[in-house]
């Protein structure tokens, strides 16, 4: 899925899994549905990213735990194909 980097996400308490893991907000591109996501390459707000959800969120993340992550920053797309 694509999306936007929309800001971090900060939580008081979490699975011992996620300490220490970054938390950013990603909106869809082409919907209103924004996702919270493990960032696993330091995105920036505004930028562009491909984030993985379920079984390959988790396996890029190595936490089973894990059901969003993003894993790409994307340069560019072309939605006309």
């Amino acid at each position: 899925m694509l999306g936007t980097v929309v800001g971090r996400v900060w939580a008081d308490r979490q699975l011992p899994g996620l300490n220490g893991r970054r938390l950013v907000l990603v909106a869809v591109v082409g919907s209103d549905h924004r996702e919270v996501a493990i960032d696993l390459v330091d995105a920036a707000p505004g930028v562009a990213v491909l984030i993985a959800t379920d079984e390959a969120a988790a396996a890029a993340a190595g936490d089973p735990t894990v059901d969003a992550a993003v894993v790409a920053l994307v340069d560019n797309w072309d939605a006309e194909r």
